[in-house]
Order: structure tokens, then C-alpha cells, then sequence
């Protein structure tokens, strides 16, 4: 499939982000079993970190794309942290520099920065230790680091994060060595995020202990949480869920959830991806989400999470 791609010449007439763009693969790398997928996108609208994807190798045996978090962006590139673990996922990873692909975005609802670095104490208010800076806390199981690459790169960018002397702690974890190596572009956007003056701290574990401790994120999470840190977090439902129970028994804890759903529309139109909230109604993820605060999905109560999600 490499080579000249038929009406994606440099003219190409921009097009809306609310309709799939024919786009062009710049670039895929391997990050151990886990691929970092450069596209093209003609007319891309920027993105908020947290937002989403859909992406449909050209040609493709599956009906529908696949729904990705937005990694990071230049303009019109857009990376991708694509974890092979279905046809449609495969087909995306197995894509070369000039290959076409079809990509639909940026979709969905993100991280709100200002308010999450709104809901950090300014230095010297909480009272609970000697460190006086205000702290942030990243929380990220596997492919669930996806989104904060873009997340950091776009801190380091606000003046609010540098007035309130933030401090940045990132737990990363992972199955095994060679899928900690989507740990790789979370690195680069903490050294631009050190470089702007910020503190962060990243800490790493995998399951079996081939790379740094063998735990999962959430005993790095019980490790390092402290009263009144902001938490945002990206992972497996069950990851989440117990994030969510360690984080309800700390004080002035504040919780933001990008969660994980299989998607179809990508839009809200086939409620595919509808998920009960603590208050009895439903939210779509794709457009509602798909980041939500965490009182709001799980409330005092999380319930048990039964099965895994369906390989893409």
C-alpha cells in the first residue's frame, strides 16, 4: 500500500473535522508491543488532550474505525499510541510512512486544564506535609498512557500550572517490559514539561517486575496519594474502578476518568458506548466523554467490573 495515494495532492481542499479525512501515515514506529502511529490529516481541528480518534486503515476488512486517543499533535500530524489487539487495531499497525488511512476527529470532550489546575491548593494551604506544592497525579495502566503525552505537553504551556508551583507525579504501569516501552512518549513530554520549569516525577512498575518493581499502578497510587492531590486517570475499567475506591478514601482528592468503551459512531448517534453513572442515568462516552469527573461515573459505590473489553 505505499506509494502515491490517488487525491490527497498537496491542493487537497480542507475539510471539515466533523466528516472522515483521507490522510496520509507519516511515520510508525515500534514502542515495544505497542506502535507509535504518525498520520497526516489534512485541515486537522487542534485538539484538547483526552479527545479521540477514529481511524480506518485504507483498505480495511473491518467495517468501522478504531477509537484512539489523540497522543500528541504538530499541525496537521497527529500521533497515536495503537495497542494491536484486533484485526482493526493490527491493520493500523502494520501501516507504513505513505500509507492511507482514514481518520475521523478530534472527537469527544477532554481534559479541562484550567480546571484541573484550578482544583490544585495554591503553595502553602494544605497543611499536610512539608512539601508545599500543589500536586498533580497522573495515573495510567498500559495503553491508558495514551492520552497524557499531549496532556503534559499542553501543561507545561500554562502560566496557572507555573503560578501554583505544581508538582507533577506520574504512575505508569504496565504487564510487562516490553509494553512499558509506551512509557517512551510520556518521557519526552516530561522533559518539555521539566524544561518549562514544572516538577515531575515518574514512577514505574510492571506485573511481572521485568522493568522497575513488580506491582501494579494502583499500589503505586495507595504509595503515593496524599490529601487534596488532583488525580486524572486513563486505563483497563477495572484499573479504574479501583483507582477510584483508593481515591474516595482520601481527603479532597479530585478525580477526572478518560475511560475506556467500545466505540461504533464515534458521534453519540448509536449509543453503543452508554455507560450507567453514579445517579442512575447514562452517558454516551464518545460525546458526553470521554472524560468525566470520577464522582459523577462512580459516585460513593463502585460496582464490580465483570469481563474485559472486547479486542478492537
Amino acid at each position: 500500500m505505499n506509494g502515491a495515494m490517488p487525491g490527497l495532492a498537496a491542493g487537497i481542499p480542507r475539510q471539515s473535522r466533523r466528516g472522515r479525512v483521507l490522510s496520509r501515515v507519516t511515520g510508525n514506529e515500534s514502542t515495544g508491543s505497542l506502535s507509535w502511529l504518525t498520520i497526516e490529516v489534512p485541515g486537522w481541528a487542534e485538539a484538547r488532550p483526552g479527545q479521540f480518534a477514529l481511524l480506518q486503515a485504507e483498505p480495511s476488512r473491518c467495517f468501522l474505525g478504531r477509537a484512539l486517543s489523540i497522543s500528541d499533535e504538530e499541525k496537521d500530524r497527529v500521533s497515536f499510541l495503537v495497542d494491536p489487539v484486533g484485526e482493526g487495531t493490527r491493520e493500523l499497525c502494520s501501516l507504513s510512512a505513505g500509507d492511507p488511512a482514514w481518520v475521523l476527529g478530534p472527537l469527544g470532550n477532554g481534559f479541562d486544564l484550567d480546571e484541573v489546575v484550578s482544583g490544585c491548593s495554591p503553595p502553602g494551604t494544605s497543611g499536610t506535609t512539608s512539601d508545599k506544592r500543589s500536586r498533580l497525579v497522573v495515573v495510567a495502566g498500559g495503553a491508558g498512557v495514551a492520552p497524557f503525552p499531549l496532556f503534559l505537553s499542553r501543561l507545561a504551556d500554562r502560566k496557572t500550572a507555573r503560578a501554583a508551583h505544581l508538582e507533577v507525579v506520574a504512575l505508569l504501569g504496565f504487564r510487562d517490559a516490553s509494553r512499558a516501552q509506551g512509557a517512551i512518549p510520556v518521557q519526552g513530554a516530561v522533559r518539555r514539561l521539566t524544561e518549562s520549569g514544572l516538577s515531575c516525577r515518574v514512577v514505574l512498575a510492571t506485573e511481572d517486575g521485568s522493568l522497575g518493581p513488580p506491582q501494579r499502578v494502583t499500589d503505586l497510587l495507595e504509595t503515593e496519594l496524599r490529601p487534596g492531590d488532583q488525580v486524572v486517570v486513563c486505563g483497563p475499567p477495572a484499573m479504574s474502578a479501583a483507582v477510584w475506591q483508593i481515591c474516595s478514601k482520601t481527603a479532597d482528592v479530585r478525580t477526572w476518568f478518560s475511560l475506556e468503551a467500545n466505540m461504533a459512531c464515534g458521534v453519540g448517534s448509536c449509543h453503543g458506548c452508554a455507560v450507567a453513572l453514579a445517579d442512575g442515568s447514562f452517558a454516551r462516552v464518545c460525546h458526553d466523554g470521554p472524560v468525566f469527573p470520577g464522582e459523577r461515573v462512580f459516585g460513593g459505590y463502585v460496582a464490580p467490573v465483570a469481563g474485559g473489553k472486547e479486542p478492537a
